[in-house]
């Protein structure tokens, strides 16, 4: 799938990503990709407002795109991970906030897939669209009561909180002094609050404030324990194929997505400015254009380099993912902790090929009419989610390969 790159070119960056997709994945791509004026236009706004602005949720919703995990039975798409990663990046080109959120919400409808049956049919039967947030703030205690449990709490950064009609939370449950039992619960957003607590220096647009619950009821089929589920009979053929999306613990890699969309829109924005004859401002006069300064060229070519590479570990990850869910495979810890590996090493070689389109564009590009700053505060702010903490991930990922983690 190639796109046009103003003056310079056709890019076929995402190839790795949707070389080998159906046509009706590869659809869902495109839509993604003529939505990029609209969020680009918008962007600023969602920063200003520090969420999503209307016009940008009626679009992504208008093309589908809420619906990416939505079983195809109420219309959606079950859509795998290349597709879903591949969405989010070209939503990325546009706007970082809103492909963040997007990631939030397949993601967590995701998660929803592993709810009873009655439970999916009572969310997505009255709206396809229906977006599913949640939060990865830690886990609040709830109170069992007869028939299911009470919750009281907060849990923060909850992205595309404002937009979403369902979240997924975090609960520990338990009697007094044992040890606590760890699940999920699943509420409509209408019996949930919303407190203002994020004000931070990029992805403003995501509006990820504080969801809060007071004495809220969550019947018992809303709730989910995976410890009870691991002690379970072991699943069958039938059951293994029966979740036709990723399971949840693959989807690390997809929030990878709208970290490429941002480093592909840097290097569209500025290689554009080099196209037009931005002036090379320097104390050594060799080039009245900044096109032709061979350092300036050498930049370039790194940065493409390194978004190039991002991409294609996005890509190994996706496809792993996609492969695990088409053959109902378990993915292993290992598999599991490569995607988080992949992840955070293509976020890192986004910030540097960003580092150095910046030094190619220069100061100018940090002025506040310029989208290069936006980009370069929200890569700033994504990059040091949990997800990518690579000091971290890659010990576990180290142990794992040379046998140290006592399996």
């Amino acid at each position: 799938m190639n796109r046009q790159e103003g003056q310079l070119g056709t890019s076929d960056r995402l190839d790795a990503l949707v070389a080998d997709l159906p046509e009706e994945e590869l659809a869902l791509v495109s839509a993604a990709s003529s939505l990029v004026p609209v969020l680009s236009a918008n962007a600023e706004t969602a920063d200003d407002t520090r969420t999503l602005p209307g016009e940008v949720v009626t679009a992504l919703r208008k093309e589908g795109l809420f619906r990416l995990a939505t079983p195809r039975a109420y219309g959606g798409h079950e859509a795998g991970a290349c597709a879903a990663t591949a969405v989010a990046a070209e939503v990325g080109r546009g706007c970082s906030s809103a492909a963040w959120v997007l990631v939030v919400y397949y993601s967590a409808s995701v998660a929803l897939w592993m709810f009873p049956d009655e439970v999916r049919h009572r969310v997505w039967s009255e709206d396809p669209d229906a977006a599913v947030c949640g939060s990865s703030a830690g886990a609040v205690p709830a109170r069992a009561v007869p028939g299911g449990y009470v919750l009281s709490g907060r849990w923060g950064w909850a992205s595309g909180a404002h937009h979403a009609t369902w979240a997924i939370l975090d609960i520990t449950t338990g009697t007094e002094g044992a040890v606590p039992e760890r699940g999920i619960v699943l509420v409509p957003m209408s019996r949930l609050s919303i407190e203002d607590t994020w004000r931070m220096a990029g992805m403003r647009g995501t509006g990820s404030d504080t969801i809060v619950a007071d004495e809220v009821f969550v019947p018992e089929d809303h709730a989910l324990f995976p410890g009870r589920a691991a002690g379970a009979a072991p699943r069958t053929a039938e059951t293994r194929t029966a979740m036709r999306v990723p399971a949840p613990q693959g989807l690390m890699g997809a929030l990878a997505a709208p970290v490429l969309g941002m480093g592909m829109a840097a290097y569209d924005h500025i290689t554009q400015k080099l196209a037009d004859g931005k002036p090379l401002v320097s104390a050594v006069k060799l080039h009245s254009r900044a096109i032709d300064a061979p350092g300036v060229q050498a930049n370039i070519a790194d940065a493409a380099m390194l978004i190039d590479s991002a991409i294609l570990h996005a890509a190994r990850s996706a496809r792993a993912v996609d492969r695990a869910t088409r053959t109902g495979a378990r993915m292993t810890p290992l598999a599991t902790a490569r995607i988080r590996m992949d992840a955070g090493f293509a976020a890192r070689r986004i910030r540097e090929a960003v580092d150095k389109l910046l030094d190619a564009g220069g100061a100018g590009r940090f002025a506040e009419a310029s989208p290069a700053q936006r980009i370069w505060r929200d890569l700033g702010t994504a990059t040091r989610h949990p997800a990518f903490v690579t000091e971290i991930d890659r010990e576990q990922y180290a142990r794992m390969l040379l046998g140290l983690d006592g399996r």
